[in-house]
């Protein structure tokens, strides 16, 4: 089983001006956001929420899908 990736931000919380620069990159053509972008702010929220959680470990996939939810719903692409 491969590895999951870490993320080492500071700042983990994927804030609503994030995803609006994001978004505000792709124009007003209503592109959505690239999938890369899409996964740097879903690793983001799912950090935040490991580590609102003190890191305590067999949650990781649980915290990455409530993160997926949580950005897709922000980025109305859910």
């Amino acid at each position: 089983m491969p590895t999951p990736e870490i993320v080492t931000s500071k700042s983990a919380k994927p804030k609503a001006a994030e995803v609006q620069k994001a978004a505000a990159r792709k124009g007003d053509s209503g592109a959505a956001l690239s999938d890369e972008e899409l996964h740097m702010l879903i690793a983001q929220a799912a950090y935040r929420l490991a580590q609102q959680r003190s890191f305590a470990p067999g949650h990781e996939l649980d915290d990455w899908l409530a993160a997926e939810v949580e950005v897709k719903q922000s980025v109305g692409s859910a």
